[in-house]
């Protein structure tokens, strides 16, 4: 039970940090635009592969919206899988604004 607690008055810290951070990014477009961050995820046989489904995930996600300028914010994270078909997972996020 300490232990859930103890993870609890952890999550508050890194999220506010995790915040604060968000100004230091660059900024995928002009200055002045509201800029949406969408996240998306994807397999593939190579981790190439994974993170252009990934990417392409988020920008489907972000054209859903009619935000259809996006840019890559950050490294895709990719993850290796025991399935020989999608032998990759990944995980990218995109800065899209109108």
């Amino acid at each position: 039970m300490r232990l859930s607690i103890a993870n609890r008055t952890l999550r508050v810290p890194f999220a506010v940090a995790g915040l604060m951070m968000l100004p230091l990014l660059p900024s995928p477009v002009r200055a002045g635009d509201q800029v949406r961050l969408f996240t998306g995820g994807g397999y593939g046989p190579t981790a190439e592969l994974a993170i252009r489904a990934a990417i392409e995930d988020a920008e489907n996600s972000a054209a859903s919206e009619q935000l259809y300028t996006c840019e890559l914010v950050g490294e895709p994270q990719v993850f290796p899988r025991k399935d020989p078909l999608r032998r990759f997972s990944a995980e990218a996020t995109v800065g899209c604004t109108p």
